[in-house]
């Protein structure tokens, strides 16, 4: 079978730009799905990549936050038709038990399908110059299109939803606001307050969610606390639904916290940054029976340290989460429905680009010009 041509931008090696060029996507297997991007969205993690915190191999293709339409299925696709309107997500395997205890999210392959930039079977899925080239990153590789995606990958939505605001839904949006809503569970735990550390896509979704969620069940989340060092996206939180706001640069971060909490810690908090010091923080912020998350990307090899006794006497919990704890095929649709109900407003965090202007995108969303950059393919 031939190959399938598409225009994409590679990354050559560790620290390069991104190249806009042709790139020849090998011909389906059996369970994937050929989807004709309209936008992708640019994520922290697709530069943690290109800049070398996050090991892969190269060349490589990236991108992992897309929307678009189906236009070819394998011989095995069962799930969405040709036609469709898919958003993408994170991969998984179906198999294992976390999969089938439906927390796919949570895949014992996750690392492996999301980060091994390879098909399940261990071959490259397509060619750029006529070299082997790594791709299939978190089952789709969204910086080509068409793109070559893994049918766990997509999710379908209806016609009428705009894809080009929506296609970042997928990863960073998903899971700040998956963190809230699935982990913190403010309406099922009672949660009071809540702090979120690091207000950029991730951080910012959070606080939509929490704001989301406020508004359904008015006696809980008298206090929302965005923390950040950036002023504009400080206010950028009160807009979206912050009650307070903290710049992070104050060395007393921790007795703010407490003072808007009435001096005896916060309910929930979650971590957006991935930063030790930041999350050492938050932990110490927790009042008893406080939970905390983080769901920010640390540098490889990152080790945090907790002194356990308070931890302990405090009934404290601290966990990770990957994607929120989300299960994209149902949370994807419900955020899609907040959005065209007005309720989360995602369209605040985006500047759009056209595909082959990334390196400008990247250079924005890594100076704080611009939170959610997102890619428009012609």
């Amino acid at each position: 079978m031939s190959t399938i041509t598409s225009q994409g931008l590679v990354l050559e090696n560790v620290g390069a730009d991104f190249v806009y060029d042709t790139i020849q996507l090998k011909p389906l297997q059996p369970k994937e799905v050929l989807v004709r991007l309209k936008a992708t969205g640019v994520c922290h993690t697709d530069i943690a990549i290109q800049k070398g915190k996050i090991p892969a191999p190269f060349p490589l293709v990236v991108g992992h936050e897309g929307g678009g339409v189906v236009e070819q299925i394998g011989s095995e696709v069962s799930t969405v038709k040709v036609g469709d309107h898919v958003l993408l997500s994170y991969s998984f395997c179906g198999q294992c038990h976390t999969c089938q205890s439906k927390k796919p999210f949570a895949c014992a392959q996750q690392e492996l399908r999301n980060f091994g930039c390879k098909r399940p079977d261990g071959s490259c899925p397509m060619l750029w110059s006529g070299k082997e080239t790594h791709g299939c990153f978190f089952g789709q590789s969204t910086f080509t299109n068409p793109a070559l995606v893994q049918e766990c990958s997509c999710v379908s939505v209806d016609k009428s939803l705009p894809l080009e605001i929506l296609a970042p839904l997928g990863c960073g949006i998903q899971t700040g606001a998956g963190a809230v809503c699935n982990i913190v569970q403010p309406v099922e735990n009672h949660v009071r307050t809540l702090v979120i550390f690091g207000i950029g896509g991730v951080g910012s979704a959070a606080i939509m969610a929490a704001k989301y969620l406020s508004t359904t069940a008015p006696d809980i989340l008298s206090a929302i606390i965005a923390v950040d060092i950036n002023e504009q996206r400080l206010a950028l939180a009160q807009k979206l639904g912050a009650t307070h706001t903290i710049n992070g640069s104050n060395t007393e971060v921790l007795a703010r916290i407490k003072e808007i909490c009435n001096g005896t810690g916060v309910d929930a908090a979650v971590d957006c940054t991935g930063a030790l010091s930041v999350i050492n923080n938050m932990i110490l912020a927790l009042a008893p029976c406080g939970r905390a998350v983080t769901i920010g990307s640390p540098p490889a090899g990152a080790k945090m340290s907790i002194e356990v006794f308070p931890f302990i006497n405090g009934c404290k919990t601290y966990r990770g989460s990957h994607a929120g704890d989300s299960v994209a095929a149902k949370f994807l649709p419900f955020l899609a429905r907040l959005y065209e109900e007005g309720k989360f407003p995602v369209d605040l965090l985006q500047k759009k680009y056209k595909a082959f202007e990334i390196n400008k995108a990247v250079e924005d969303m890594a100076s704080g010009a611009v939170i959610k950059p997102v890619l428009i393919w012609d």
